[in-house]
């Protein structure tokens, strides 16, 4: 089976989740530091996401897509991770992936501490998990 990242984009963190199999699992949150002249990623963020796709030896990126301004940046994200990765990069509807992690953690006993804390890269498997059960056979 092919090797995806799936990826929970912010402006300020970005959740990472990769498979193994057919299972979706949370991997990492990385600080997105963005600025007036790098407003969606910059050069160190796309290195360690592109270091991490080596590393892994991922073949396709899955990339959630939310909606208004944001969908905007992240079409934005998508282009220069395409650029820096030379991967093809999916993009599946995350609306609401964020609010279902966090309902799924209460559900599972999480306090609500462990709740509002990095959640970014349980978001990015969710986001991953959807794309990997819509795969066809």
């Amino acid at each position: 089976m092919k090797k995806f990242l799936g990826i929970d984009y912010g402006t300020r963190r970005i959740g990472l989740a990769f498979n193994v199999a057919s299972l979706a699992e949370p991997f990492l949150v990385i600080a997105n530091k963005t600025s007036e002249e790098n407003p969606i990623a910059n050069e160190e963020v796309l290195s360690k996401i592109a270091n991490i796709c080596q590393e892994k030896a991922i073949n396709e990126i899955v990339l959630g897509i939310s909606e208004a301004q944001m969908a905007l940046k992240i079409k934005d994200f998508a282009v220069l991770l395409e650029k820096k990765t030379s991967l093809p990069v999916n993009m599946i509807d995350e609306t609401l992936s964020s609010y279902e992690v966090g309902r799924r953690m209460k559900e599972a006993g999480f306090s609500l501490k462990k709740r509002q804390g990095q959640i970014d890269h349980y978001s990015a498997a969710l986001i991953l998990e959807d794309f990997l059960e819509n795969l066809p056979l």
